[in-house]
């Protein structure tokens, strides 16, 4: 059986108020966030909010469940002007780190002054890019599941696992979920 992190939202908000204060006692001052879609945008939102800057959103993807591909394909840019300014990315976990190393690319060639990265959860041990700041460095490889995921999850986990993972409400409720969802 694989190793498994689920959070809570109230794990959520303790991450992105990390990651704010880290920001803050930095020299970096965000003009900009933009969100990764889709676990990004809600962590930029709410960091956003904290120290009142725009926020906006951007969309790569090289992953399907819990599978990585080669390529990381941009899927959306920011509709906002970002030249000059300084943008801070943020996202939910530096994995792999490409989709962060092909976002500050993708930025940048976009003509943004300074970007600096933000996550929630940092894998040293998988990721080949080491963000800016992070609110979690995990050293061990552990599957993570975000409160936005828990559907997706259920989805794709074994049995077994999804007993370990899930209460017994939570897994008939998403049962019936996926089962009216099925039916429609």
């Amino acid at each position: 059986m694989a190793t498994y992190h689920r959070y809570r939202w109230e794990d959520i908000e303790r991450g992105s108020l990390k990651l704010v204060q880290d920001i803050l006692r930095s020299d970096f001052q965000p003009d900009v966030i933009i969100g990764i879609s889709k676990g990004g945008v809600i962590i930029a939102s709410m960091i956003s909010d904290m120290i009142n800057v725009p926020v906006d959103l951007m969309q790569l993807s090289h992953w399907g469940f819990g599978k990585a591909e080669n390529k990381v394909v941009t899927k959306y840019r920011p509709s906002l002007n970002i030249e000059g300014l300084n943008v801070l990315i943020v996202d939910d976990v530096s994995d792999t780190g490409q989709t962060l190393k092909t976002a500050k690319e993708e930025l940048a060639r976009m003509g943004a002054k300074n970007v600096k990265t933000a996550v929630l959860d940092y894998k040293v041990l998988s990721s080949i890019y080491v963000p800016d700041y992070y609110a979690f460095k995990w050293v061990r490889w552990v599957y993570i599941i975000y409160p936005w995921e828990s559907i997706e999850a259920f989805r794709n986990l074994n049995t077994i696992d999804a007993k370990v993972i899930f209460t017994e409400y939570e897994l008939s409720k998403m049962q019936e979920l996926v089962d009216r969802r099925v039916t429609a």
